[in-house]
């Protein structure tokens, strides 16, 4: 590479240290050089050139952006060598960390020309940050440091960590209008807004889902727009924890702006940053100049960043909040979840409505539905019973209830339990004149795995409860439903019910209800929580129907606190017994498929006795005897013997 004959090093205080090193390099290759501080070169800049017009910029990060923009003016190419060794610069523009390196880069006599970003006719070399934006903001608010050798990485690093974490709790949106260089007007509200030039690989770059160049005669906008602090949090996992989202979907707090000149008005005057330096104004006005400044770059910069020419500007603002009553809303206050309005719950209450009523459909799918239940019931068949489930229309006056709930909705909350309670009497009166119908009385294991329920079932159902409303608050995954639907199983259990009717067995009726009954407000619950965090009431409007339901939730909870206490008893029996080796009367035998059920008067035990050796009767009764020993209870056995040879 060419090296230039004459040079202006132009330095302040801390480039002193380099300046020898630098004239040294400078005299090895017949360079002529100037050294000027900075403020001499400032006051009477032409004078200096008239020596040469190529600058050495001895500085930091902040005095750099004084020299590139005194290259604007005055015509001028630029060589760069960062003063300290924790400089942005070099990683921004590529730099090589070898002074031997870095040197021959910055005397090289034809420099390309480069796009400079202005913000308010102050040169960016990094980023602008408008606004709070948490974790996102250590580097742009961190160039700039008067004694950056005392401050350790480390340091650097858990004092952003703590002011990040503070200033969560200090979100606040704020108005602004946005208009692009193809005079596009948006008015909208943000709580931060980060203008890139060099920073491309910065958290908020890795939010859009494009790559960005510093030499496309554009300036990248990411917009940060949360509906809530739940919102913020989400997006900030993504910006933290995920790397390149080129080709995926803007995470919903994020929109982002490509264009030539951006002008940002606020209704007051907004703090902002630009590579580090704190500013005040009203107005903000982002603008490139193209190809407007020479300065001495390697190839790898260009390369990484090269000149795609003219293009139109990207607009991606669809979650930018532009509705008037969502502008308004968050500028008052950012909610912790997500506030939804008018616009957005119209339709799905429309479609809750509907669904709480009960129709022609829904009374012939709750009658058919039941009866496919009954027959699988009897026919043991999972796949029958899961078909029932899909049928059954129950699941939507449910989560009418639930919001109804929610939203105090008296109107609602009664046409939802007015269908509930028909679908409950069409199931149990079908499942009670099947098992009338069909001359079987043997309770199956798909009605005997409904007959004790347990707090895992409530979980079922408060997970259930979540995807519905979930799925009901989003069109783009109604097509869960079904799933939600075999999930949750509302049917069977009622079916089970009924056929303890038809048999007049107290036991299945109390388990099957009981399982039923949590079911219901598992999910009724549960679709409450769900419409509240998506913001469709505030917490304060659903109080009442939240205490209700909670209540509730705890009285079903503590029969199926007992069931499942029980549950854990007779699985560690289970267990004891199937790793004890047992020796009666001199013959060692082992027990399997061994379960268990618990009697007031005794402990019923079913399983298959494996032994080497035939086995008389009164091995069983020493067997009998050891169990009883064992578990210190009475115990009736039913033993099937197994040989083993």
């Amino acid at each position: 590479m060419t090296a230039v004959r004459t040079a202006l090093a132009v330095y302040k205080d801390e480039g002193e240290a380099l300046l020898e090193r630098v004239s040294a390099h400078a005299s090895e290759h017949d360079i002529t050089l100037f050294p000027v501080s900075l403020d001499e070169f400032a006051e009477n800049p032409g004078s200096w050139l008239e020596k040469s017009r190529h600058v050495l910029a001895l500085v930091n990060d902040g005095d750099l952006s004084r020299i590139i923009h005194g290259a604007r003016v005055h015509d001028y190419s630029v060589g760069i060598i960062p003063v300290s060794p924790r400089s942005l610069t070099w990683r921004l523009f590529n730099i090589p960390r070898k002074l031997e390196e870095s040197l021959p880069l910055a005397f090289m006599a034809e420099g390309r020309a480069v796009d400079v970003v202005l913000c308010n006719d102050e040169v960016v070399l990094g980023m602008v940050m408008l606004g709070e934006t948490p974790f996102l903001d250590q580097r742009s608010k961190g160039y700039v440091s008067e004694h950056p050798s005392q401050l350790s990485r480390l340091w650097t690093f858990i004092q952003s960590c703590f002011v990040s974490i503070a200033n969560l709790f200090r979100i606040k949106p704020f108005p602004v209008t946005l208009t692009t260089g193809r005079d596009v007007t948006l008015k909208t509200a943000v709580t931060g807004i980060v203008l890139i030039e060099n920073e491309v690989h910065s958290a908020a770059a890795r939010l859009v889902n494009t790559s960005i160049s510093v030499q496309d005669a554009k300036v990248s906008s990411v917009l940060i727009a949360p509906k809530s602090v739940v919102e913020y949090l989400a997006f900030l996992v993504i910006a933290l924890f995920q790397g390149s989202r080129i080709g995926k979907k803007l995470p919903a707090a994020i929109s982002y702006i490509k264009t030539d000149r951006l002008e940002i008005a606020g209704s007051k005057t907004l703090p902002y940053f630009v590579d580090g330096r704190r500013r005040e104004a009203s107005k903000l006005l982002v603008r490139v100049e193209p190809q407007s400044v020479r300065i001495n770059l390697n190839d790898e910069f260009y390369e990484r960043h090269e000149s795609a020419g003219e293009k139109k500007d990207t607009m991606k603002v669809d979650n930018l909040p532009q509705n008037e009553a969502r502008v308004e809303m968050i500028q008052k206050h950012l909610p912790f979840f997500t506030r939804a309005i008018e616009e957005d719950f119209k339709d799905l209450f429309l479609l809750l409505k509907d669904n709480a009523r009960g129709s022609r459909d829904y009374v012939i799918l709750m009658v058919l539905s039941s009866l496919v239940a009954s027959l699988g019931l009897f026919l043991n068949s999972a796949a029958v019973i899961i078909g029932a489930m899909v049928l059954a229309p129950l699941m939507a006056p449910i989560i009418s209830l639930s919001m109804g709930a929610l939203r105090n909705d008296t109107a609602l909350i009664r046409t939802s339990l007015s269908t509930i309670g028909l679908g409950v009497l069409l199931a149990l009166g079908a499942s009670a004149l099947a098992a009338l119908i069909v001359p079987l009385q043997k309770i199956t294991p798909e009605i005997a795995g409904r007959l004790q329920p347990s707090l895992l079932d409530l979980g079922v159902a408060v997970g259930s409860g979540v995807a519905g409303a979930y799925a009901h608050a989003r069109e783009s995954v109604m097509k869960s439903l079904p799933g939600v639907a075999i999930a949750v199983a509302l049917v069977p259990p009622l079916c089970v019910a009924g056929i303890g009717v038809g048999w007049m067995s107290w036991e299945v009726i109390s388990g099957a209800s009981l399982l039923f009954l949590t079911n219901l407000v598992g999910i009724a619950l549960a679709g409450l929580l769900t419409f509240m965090m998506l913001g469709y009431a505030p917490v304060k409007r659903a109080t009442k129907g939240l205490g209700w339901s909670l209540a509730l939730v705890l009285l079903v909870s503590i029969p199926l606190a007992i069931s499942f206490n029980n549950i854990n008893q007779h699985w560690q029996i289970e267990h004891r017994l199937l790793v004890q080796e047992f020796t009666v009367n001199g013959k060692p035998l082992r027990l399997a498929d061994i379960s268990l059920n618990v009697s007031r008067e005794e402990l019923r035990v079913r399983a298959d006795v494996i032994s080497a050796q035939m086995l008389a009767p009164g091995d069983l009764q020493e067997l009998k005897l050891q169990l009883e020993a064992m578990l210190d209870r009475p115990v009736a056995l039913e033993a099937a013997y197994r040989l083993r040879l």
